[in-house]
């Protein structure tokens, strides 16, 4: 009777003895997929190594006849490489649009592609959305687009880690704010002084053009 006590005492300590190993493999296996969870977490959230799918994705807008126009003011005007400008806000990211709002005239003899708002960006990776001017009983001429880049970016927003604004119209610092809120990197792109102070200010990150600004 003794040795049944003790035969059964040994296997009651063999069976405790196994399943404690068995709890600590678990408790190893548990431990390790939470730090692959956790890895994965960090990659999908843009910390682990750069990749296409970690990489930073960046919109990029264009008031095509604020920045033109200031072209004209500034430097001799000379004119702008959007192509280079388009490779540098690229640079380690991942392009979502790149997008240039151009005024149009309405004459029937004017082709589109000629159009003084619309050629720098043939060709350079730019969608081009277009606008006819307005025309006012006292000859003057009204071209705003802004309307239609502020709903663009807003649309987009959710597909952008970085938006790109390429003006110098302070009217937009709302809209950087708004995207900032959204916890969007906002990047303002001008020629020196005719980019509003308001809109510098409230920018993350100021760009100045004259480095795409070919020469003469």
């Amino acid at each position: 009777a003794r040795r049944s006590r003790a035969a059964a005492a040994a296997e009651d300590t063999g069976a405790d003895a196994a399943l404690l190993d068995a709890l600590k493999e678990q408790t190893e296996q548990l431990a390790q997929l939470v730090q692959l969870q956790e890895r994965a977490i960090e990659r999908l959230a843009g910390n682990g190594k750069a990749g296409v799918g970690t990489m930073p994705r960046v919109g990029v807008f264009v008031d095509s006849a604020n920045v033109e126009l200031a072209r004209d003011r500034t430097r001799g005007g000379r004119p702008i490489d959007w192509g280079l400008v388009l490779d540098r806000v690229t640079e380690g990211r991942r392009l979502v649009r790149a997008i240039a709002y151009s005024p149009v005239h309405d004459d029937p003899g004017v082709s589109r592609e000629t159009q003084r708002f619309v050629e720098p960006f043939l060709g350079k990776g730019f969608k081009i959305v277009t606008k006819p001017l307005k025309r006012f009983a006292d000859g003057s001429i009204k071209a705003n687009v802004d309307i239609e880049l502020a709903l663009d970016v807003i649309t987009m927003a959710d597909r952008l880690d970085v938006a790109v604004l390429a003006s110098g119209d302070g009217d937009f610092q709302h809209l950087v704010e708004v995207l900032q809120s959204r916890g969007i990197r906002v990047e303002v792109a001008g020629l020196g002084q005719s980019v509003a102070g308001n809109l510098k200010r409230a920018a993350d990150q100021y760009i100045e053009l004259d480095f795409a600004q070919k020469k003469k």
